[in-house]
């Protein structure tokens, strides 16, 4: 269903939550990047989100773009937002972009997150009036002060973005608790009424301190695409053992699926609880999947 696709590990912002970056790595040749995309499309994959790092440091993100429209898939792409300008607009336009994702977690940037409303204020006016492509503003609980991120949230939905709202997580996937200040603000957003293009039911548990049982199909509905070429289930569940997308097959999809996996009941991974929602009724008859980095339960 959901595949993502590491196109530059660099970023130009420094968030302190974020470890998904570097500051020095370059982007990943383009034509590597559309043989993994061919090899993607082998697998039938519906939607191919390119990320980083920071994507529109990748000179030729509108042709992965292309390359992903040309292969039958359907294109998104992850951004912060400082980059935008209207001639990336037009090209991501002409490119086909199905949809665009930018987090912004607080009114002004701090050490935490400096994905703000304040700068990028002006990014979102260009987008509302040139983007022909959905745009969907991520808000992540804890970038700021949960007040501020009630704010970005009127915002957006004033702007008739689609709006979504993201856990804070330590960098091996597992959820960070809320205080009450959050789960106020948590609760506050979510009476604001559902606009995203899909809904995030599953955080109300967690936000509230509880598990969120379900049946996580990562490494088959969805994997994860490291610079390197390597898959793996999601960002925070990498493994550098892991297969090669040029190897990776639909009897390693099947195994990923069949396997439970250790981290499940508190995982706030959005993309891994959608992608694996259609699939909530059939068995996972497999032993349990060991992830072997920064996963205490399993060591």
């Amino acid at each position: 269903m959901i595949a993502n696709l590491i196109i530059t590990r660099r970023c130009n912002l420094s968030c302190g939550y974020c470890f998904e970056y570097d500051k020095v790595s370059p982007p990943v040749p383009l034509d590597t990047l559309k043989e993994r995309i061919d090899h993607i499309a082998r697998l039938r994959a519906v939607i191919v989100t390119l990320t980083g790092g920071e994507s529109l440091l990748h000179p030729g993100a509108a042709d992965l773009v292309r390359h992903v429209n040309d292969r039958g898939m359907t294109p998104m792409l992850n951004t912060n937002g400082y980059l935008l300008t209207k001639p990336w607009i037009d090209a991501l336009n002409a490119a086909g972009l199905y949809g665009m994702q930018l987090s912004i977690d607080n009114a002004t940037p701090n050490d935490v997150s400096k994905k703000s409303l304040k700068p990028l204020l002006p990014k979102l006016r260009l987008l509302a009036a040139h983007a022909k492509f959905r745009v969907r503003i991520n808000t992540v609980l804890g970038g700021g002060p949960p007040e501020e991120a009630v704010a970005v949230a009127r915002t957006v939905r004033a702007f008739g973005f689609d709006a979504a709202t993201a856990l804070m997580r330590r960098s091996d996937g597992s959820l960070i608790p809320l205080d009450a200040r959050a789960r106020a603000a948590y609760a506050e957003i979510q009476a604001l009424g559902k606009r995203a293009i899909l809904p995030d039911e599953f955080q109300t548990a967690l936000a509230a301190g509880a598990e969120a049982p379900w049946k996580c199909r990562a490494g088959a509905r969805t994997f994860h695409v490291c610079e390197r070429g390597l898959v793996h289930l999601c960002a925070p569940r990498t493994d550098p053992s892991s297969k090669a997308i040029a190897a990776y097959t639909v009897d390693d999809i099947r195994a990923a699926f069949d396997a439970p996996k250790a981290c499940t009941a508190r995982c706030p991974i959005a993309y891994a609880h959608h992608a694996s929602r259609f699939d909530q009724l059939r068995a996972q008859p497999g032993p349990p999947e060991i992830v072997k980095r920064r996963l205490p339960m399993a060591a």
